[in-house]
């Protein structure tokens, strides 16, 4: 009797903390990230601004974790937060007087979104259901940029701008398909394009090598947005 008396003590708050988190879900990811166009530019403190060979930030990586509800057997919302690293702000002035001129920074933001998806009638393939989905989010990005380093080969000079960090609106459309592993686990595979709004340079400048001085900028003289494709593989555990 005592054995069953402490089973239950402990079987009960379990069955009932279960059926709460019906219809609940949770999703770890990761993934790679190739960054489109984004508007990349580097300017003088006049307000003008150079022509430069690059107008992205390379590939990079992001992980993520969402916490999800079905609202009806086809909706589900969820909250995203999210990380992403590795993009290179890494431009080439490509005209005189400035020809050869380098300037280098690395890019990352930390992401919360709210994203809503329609998953689409389940089929069967091999005796694992498949379910494909479509939908977005919106949200705000933590956005920095580090350290700028500029290098100017003739003379040789070596200058650094202040790193920045600014909130901005995001948003992302994503398509994918869950494909079921166990009653209560799937693999989520997805592409999304997502963008995370603007990053840009600070104020503050300072001559390194080759020279000597120090100055703030009326106006930051790096930016450009966080845009990109994005490949994720994601395990969705639902309660």
């Amino acid at each position: 009797m005592r054995k069953l008396i402490l089973a239950l003590l402990f079987t009960l708050p379990a069955t009932a903390f279960a059926a709460d988190l019906e219809g609940y879900y949770i999703t770890p990811k990761g993934g790679v990230s190739k960054s489109m166009n984004t508007g990349v530019t580097y300017g003088d403190a006049g307000g003008g601004q150079f022509d430069i060979k690059n107008n992205d930030l390379g590939s990079g990586h992001t992980f993520g974790l969402s916490v999800g509800k079905y609202i009806t057997n086809n909706f589900r919302l969820e909250l995203e937060v999210s990380q992403r690293g590795g993009l290179k702000y890494d431009t080439e002035y490509a005209s005189a007087p400035n020809l050869g001129t380098t300037t280098k920074s690395d890019i990352d933001a930390k992401s919360i979104f709210i994203n809503g998806f329609y998953d689409f009638k389940s089929f069967t393939i091999s005796s694992s259901l498949v379910t494909p989905y479509l939908g977005g989010g919106i949200g705000i990005s933590r956005n920095k940029m580090g350290t700028v380093t500029e290098t100017s080969p003739s003379p040789t000079m070596i200058s650094t701008l202040d790193g920045n960090t600014s909130s901005e609106f995001a948003y992302k459309i994503a398509a994918g398909t869950l494909l079921s592993l166990t009653e209560k686990l799937s693999l989520d595979i997805s592409y999304q394009y997502i963008n995370l709004g603007k990053f840009k340079s600070g104020l503050d400048y300072v001559i390194v090598s080759g020279g000597a001085g120090s100055g703030t900028m009326s106006k930051a003289l790096s930016s450009g947005e966080i845009k990109s494709q994005e490949l994720m593989v994601g395990l969705n555990y639902k309660f």
